[in-house]
């Protein structure tokens, strides 16, 4: 019996480059053959399982309703007919919790991020005009004694919900620069980025211009001067605008959207040059049990023109934005208890997160956006789960 899986493991650690020009000729790589071209930090010597073998694994059991290493290591053992018969005999079957302890910490996670986000690249499923959400998240349980809890910025299609990229923020800086830096990464052209209002900086508009794409983009009290006069604008009587509503009702809550949009103040606010659209967004919530009801008042500013988006789009694109920042939020802490982790060492509080946001992705590209429920589906399920991950000729053993 042998140590190492019936699956041949063809591809070397790789460069980012050299795994760039791997998919350019073959798009269709697995998951398990682009987790196989990650560096394993491990000697040779007497290992027991393959880099690959263990993410594979890791990712399932994710899929399969799995939190934790644990569970994941638990889940293996239960499932050792189906390793089995997927990557055929092998001495050492079932990974561990303390071999994903030992492990995950040593791993460099932008060495993990970039190899998915290659792979997510050339196989999405976005549309070419699909919304990025810029989306930031601190995963609490990576807090320790040393360090501070790890803050994430991920970078997320709107409606295919397909997580394009993530990056950590070093405490030594915040989102800005850094999101700034990554556009280049990013399939920007054609595509309305939307982010909250950290990044309503005259910059980001012009990096995200000079690619090829739009902003929508948020006004708050970090940009005083902006804010007081679009606030001082629409508080105005006579002031022009076209206007739309939107009225949903869902979770015990009625929530209506209106929006005024006005091109009047293109010319007044010449110091933010790319802006042809200013809009004035009021969101109102009524708890149906309580009747209590909420009102928020927010602005916004855009270069998109009245003919590219009319007060329906941008209602849209904000819709989109706030779904995609409260579901991913609500998703990975409720869903996969990622506050609840304690896997602290190391980057291994990121690269789980990274590894969540795959399951997300995965998920939302069989068309489900009902993540617990395909999870538990899986779960009795899971040879589907690795449907996902082996090249397509294991995966329908």
């Amino acid at each position: 019996m042998s140590y190492s899986t019936a699956l041949s493991l063809t591809l070397p650690s790789l460069t980012s480059d050299a795994r760039h020009q791997l998919l350019e000729k073959q798009p269709l790589l697995s998951l398990y053959e682009v987790f196989a071209t990650i560096p394993d930090p491990r000697s040779k010597h007497g290992l027991r399982y393959e880099l690959a073998y263990v993410l594979t694994c890791l990712v399932a059991g994710f899929l399969c309703n799995c939190d934790s290493t644990l569970a994941v290591a638990e889940w293996c053992r239960d499932q050792r007919l189906l390793l089995i018969r997927l990557f055929g005999p092998r001495r050492f079957l079932c990974p561990s919790d303390s071999l994903y302890r030992k492990l995950l910490p040593r791993l460099d996670a932008e060495q993990i991020e970039c190899a998915l986000a290659d792979w997510i690249r050339r196989t999405l499923q976005a549309t070419l005009d699909d919304p990025i959400a810029l989306d930031g998240k601190t995963v609490r349980g990576g807090r320790s004694d040393k360090h501070s809890a790890p803050h994430l910025l991920s970078f997320r299609t709107h409606h295919s919900q397909e997580t394009l990229l993530q990056v950590a923020v070093s405490e030594k800086t915040n989102e800005i620069p850094v999101a700034q830096a990554l556009l280049p990464c990013l399939p920007v052209d054609g595509r309305v980025f939307t982010a909250d209002a950290l990044h309503t900086q005259k910059d980001f508009m012009r990096c995200v211009d000079a690619l090829g794409g739009k902003t929508v983009l948020t006004v708050k009290n970090n940009q005083p001067t902006l804010y007081a006069d679009l606030t001082a604008y629409f508080a105005d009587p006579h002031a022009s605008f076209a206007q739309d509503s939107t009225l949903d009702q869902h979770r015990g809550r009625i929530e209506k959207r209106s929006i005024r949009v006005s091109t009047e103040m293109n010319s007044y606010l010449a110091d933010w040059p790319l802006i042809e659209q200013v809009a004035e967004l009021t969101r109102t919530v009524t708890v149906r049990k309580t009747g209590k009801t909420s009102h928020e008042v927010v602005y916004l500013i855009t270069p998109l023109t009245a003919l590219e988006a009319s007060p329906q789009r941008l209602l849209a694109l904000v819709r989109g934005h706030w779904s995609i920042e409260n579901s991913s939020h609500y998703v990975r802490d409720m869903t996969f208890g990622e506050d609840r982790s304690r896997l602290r060492s190391g980057q291994a509080s990121q690269i789980l997160a990274t590894f969540r946001n795959l399951a997300i992705t995965l998920i939302h590209r069989q068309g489900s956006s009902q993540i617990a429920a395909t999870r538990r589906h899986f779960a009795s399920h899971p040879h589907l789960a690795f449907r996902f991950l082996l090249p397509r000729s294991v995966a329908q053993q």
